[in-house]
């Protein structure tokens, strides 16, 4: 990518075209890395996938005040769901920072447990996503659900980190998949995996730290290079300084670090989670909502601006 600079031979030209236009690319969204406008209702739930069991999960959804149950804000509905999926031995609990943010930018969330959370099966994992979105759409038709009626039944997105991430992959690349758009976080790079990977068609993003120990960078440029075509729009960055366990929550992430889970972090976690999210809600907001502001924060200025001050060690995309 090349890079523009230009100098004015006069400070009044300057200052006049600084305040009689606004910028080219200037945002007119907040900050995808900020919590959203919305309050965030929530209530837990089970449902089964044969022949794998119960999944349990929690549901997350634009509400008019934060709480267990609490009446749903309509104002920006329909809204799309988001299924979301922790890794190996993981639970949705501690992974919960995901589906909270999400929800915040009108998303109707669920975010699961798989039955067998220590398999290697990908199947499982896979399962889980299609298995929950599933159960948003009945929940929707349900006179007493909490979301009954808001969410959209034709626009949905799928969210993974590390084994969960390529259970996405997986679900993304199955033939009638719902997806629409997805995310892959250090996505597990196993055969299974790989092969979906070919299948994909809708929009999807890798993430993965640079410093990751658990799923080499390497892999995941590799699933993006190799594997996902470019017939597709597709995206792969990594996180300068982060690493596998800086995308679950704080206290676990903390408390993985104390056992020597993972290389050690070259940034804060919370650092991580912060560019983390803004990749992802922007990929969302765009591809499942088509709110063109934020295109900047994927392809345009704002990611250019990550990858030159650093913040991004590879940012590599494709817009067939």
């Amino acid at each position: 990518m090349k890079k523009c600079r230009i100098v004015y031979g006069s400070v009044a030209i300057v200052l006049l075209l600084f305040f009689s236009f606004p910028p080219i690319g200037a945002l007119t969204v907040p900050p995808p890395d900020q919590p959203g406008p919305y309050h965030i209702g929530w209530y837990k739930i089970w449902y089964m996938v044969p022949p794998y069991g119960v999944y349990q999960a929690t549901i997350r959804y634009p509400a008019t005040h934060d709480g267990w149950r609490a009446p749903i804000n309509t104002s920006g509905a329909p809204y799309p769901g988001v299924a979301v999926e922790n890794g190996f031995g993981g639970s949705e609990w501690n992974i919960k920072w995901i589906p909270r943010h999400l929800t915040s930018y009108g998303y109707v969330t669920i975010c699961f447990t798989p039955p067998h959370k220590y398999s290697g099966d990908t199947a499982q994992w896979a399962s889980g996503f299609h298995g929950g979105l599933g159960t948003l759409k009945t929940e929707n038709s349900q006179r007493f659900s909490p979301i009954f009626g808001c969410l959209d039944n034709e626009t949905f997105g799928a969210i993974g980190l590390s084994m969960g991430g390529g259970g996405c992959v997986v679900a993304t690349g199955t033939l009638g998949s719902m997806i629409d758009a997805a995310v892959a976080l250090a996505p597990a790079n196993m055969s299974s995996v790989l092969s979906a990977a070919r299948n994909i068609t809708v929009p999807i993003q890798l993430q993965v730290g640079a410093n990751d120990g658990l799923v080499p960078p390497a892999s995941v440029l590799q699933m993006y290079t190799e594997y996902l075509s470019n017939r597709t729009v597709k995206e792969y960055l990594a996180i300068t300084g982060g690493n596998h366990i800086g995308f679950i929550d704080d206290f676990f992430a903390r408390f993985a670090r104390l056992v020597g889970i993972d290389n050690p972090p070259g940034i804060p976690f919370e650092e991580q989670r912060n560019i983390s999210s803004k990749y992802f809600t922007a990929w969302f907001q765009y591809h499942l909502k088509h709110l063109s502001e934020y295109y900047t924060y994927i392809f345009g200025a704002e990611a250019q601006h990550d990858l030159d001050e650093g913040r991004l060690s590879e940012l590599r995309y494709n817009i067939p």
